[in-house]
């Protein structure tokens, strides 16, 4: 099965047209999920936020609705087994700009995209270049990397 994992900015990027989008590749079959942290970040965080612009709410409103019809899944790796490579993801994404308790959702990415090649291809869509780097030396190093591929989130949805 075909299954694709957004990050952040493959949500933000599509705006207003990310529901349609997203219902479009599900009905072409393929698997869309959402890793929880990022759903965290862009509905949860935003719909509890009082002072939150009302077109961000609205789009976290949009994702919820995607995530309870049943078009995007939410997963978090397995942090038993996973955790020295969320660890190893928070090192590499912090750096002198970017202390390590400031890494959001990004950390939990490199894990999610390594469970879910255990079985089957996955396609992680970011235009992150440090988030590719980290999956592709993640993957490898599992021997996952003919499982996984990189695209830009404009190619995908």
């Amino acid at each position: 099965m075909n299954q694709i994992v957004l990050d952040a900015n493959a949500v933000i990027v599509h705006g207003r047209a990310f529901p349609q989008r997203v219902k479009t590749r599900f009905q072409d079959g393929a698997r869309i999920v959402l890793p929880a942290a990022v759903k965290r970040e862009l509905v949860d965080d935003v719909l509890e936020n009082d002072d939150a612009p009302e077109n961000h709410r609205q789009s976290a409103r949009a994702i919820e609705g995607l995530v309870k019809e049943g078009y995007l899944m939410v997963r978090s790796p397995d942090f038993e087994t996973y955790g020295a490579v969320v660890d190893e993801a928070r090192c590499r994404i912090a750096d002198d700009s970017l202390p390590e308790h400031a890494v959001q959702a990004d950390q939990y990415i490199p894990a999610l995209v390594c469970e879910l090649a255990e079985d089957g291809t996955v396609q992680l869509v970011t235009a992150d270049q440090k988030l590719r780097r980290i999956v592709r030396d993640v993957a490898t190093r599992r021997g996952l990397h003919e499982s996984v591929t990189i695209a830009d989130p404009r190619t995908v949805l």
